[in-house]
């Protein structure tokens, strides 16, 4: 099973590294100025929506590769058990909350406004209370049936693919709404 959950979190750092791509082509084609301190660009709600969803897109495959590659290393760990389950899903929650914390920073620099997107990425950050519940069960009372019955494994995966989709739905339809049918 774990061998599918990196080939779809692979799958996952594609789409969001397309949909980063796609909202790259989309800031430089709406005319904003790539910059994240200066709010004089941002002008319109449409403006405000790119600029936001841009934040999202850019971060998330950064957060998603950062992410692999800590929990690669923090599994590797020589350490006993339960202090490396704790060690594990503490670190998992300090790298969401960080995630949530820069695209907050992000947005409030440039005075921008969450866009929908924007949103829906941060209430799917909850999965930070799935790596809680594994912090208190796993790592406190060695209680393991989130894990052995793969009901974490596959929230965690759903949830990030669910924010991949949805960050590449949105570049793929503005992409064809408002640039591939104003040029025809």
């Amino acid at each position: 099973m774990k061998e599918y959950y990196s080939v779809i979190s692979d799958i996952t750092v594609t789409f969001e590294v397309l949909a980063f791509l796609l909202m790259l082509f989309i800031y430089k084609h709406s005319g904003i100025t790539l910059s994240f301190v200066h709010k004089s660009s941002l002008k319109t709600p449409q403006d405000h929506q790119i600029y936001s969803c841009f934040i999202c897109a850019f971060l998330g495959p950064i957060f998603s590769l950062l992410g692999n590659q800590l929990a690669y290393d923090l599994i590797a760990l020589s350490m006993e058990v339960i202090d490396r389950r704790q060690v594990f899903y503490v670190a998992l929650m300090c790298h969401i909350f960080f995630f949530m914390l820069t695209a907050y920073i992000f947005h409030r620099l440039r005075g921008c406004r969450f866009s929908l997107i924007a949103r829906i990425c941060m209430y799917l950050m909850w999965l930070m209370t799935m790596n809680y519940a594994q912090l208190v069960l796993r790592g406190y009372f060695d209680v393991n049936f989130l894990y052995e019955y793969d009901v974490y494994g596959v929230f965690i995966v759903f949830s990030n693919a669910v924010i991949a989709i949805i960050l590449l739905s949105y570049s793929i339809r503005y992409v064809f709404v408002n640039i591939y049918n104003k040029s025809q």
